[in-house]
């Protein structure tokens, strides 16, 4: 779950919708969410691409992210390079972008990748 709750989804099909709430049960594969008008909802991982955290302290007080540097392609072309400790057992994992200066972390759900570099040092 996110500090404000505030979180974007980015859906396969391309829509893009703000919520209030998430909370991500990697076990089921769903995000359970509430929407800011009140209303809740499960929604199955094979319908996102990722999920967005949005960066709510000053980027130097973010944390130094620890794990590989990596490259992800997502199905529809999308690049996002950042920092995870990827697992490719789990149905999803969280990446921490080079550029934090909107989102201090992405989950990004594993089926929606089209593929994964180790990126050189």
């Amino acid at each position: 779950m996110h500090d404000d709750g505030k979180v974007i989804l980015r859906f396969r099909d391309g829509r893009t919708e703000r919520i209030a709430v998430a909370v991500i049960d990697a076990v089921t594969e769903v995000l359970n969410i509430k929407h800011e008008h009140g209303g809740e909802e499960q929604v199955p991982f094979n319908a996102l691409k990722a999920v967005f955290f949005p960066r709510t302290v000053p980027e130097e007080q973010l944390d130094t992210p620890t794990g590989s540097l990596i490259a992800v392609e997502f199905a529809d072309g999308e690049v996002i390079r950042g920092s995870a400790n990827y697992n490719p057992g789990a149905s999803g994992f969280f990446l921490f972008p080079h550029d934090r200066s909107k989102n201090e972390r992405i989950f990004v759900v594993r089926s929606a990748i089209a593929s994964i570099e180790v990126e050189k040092l």
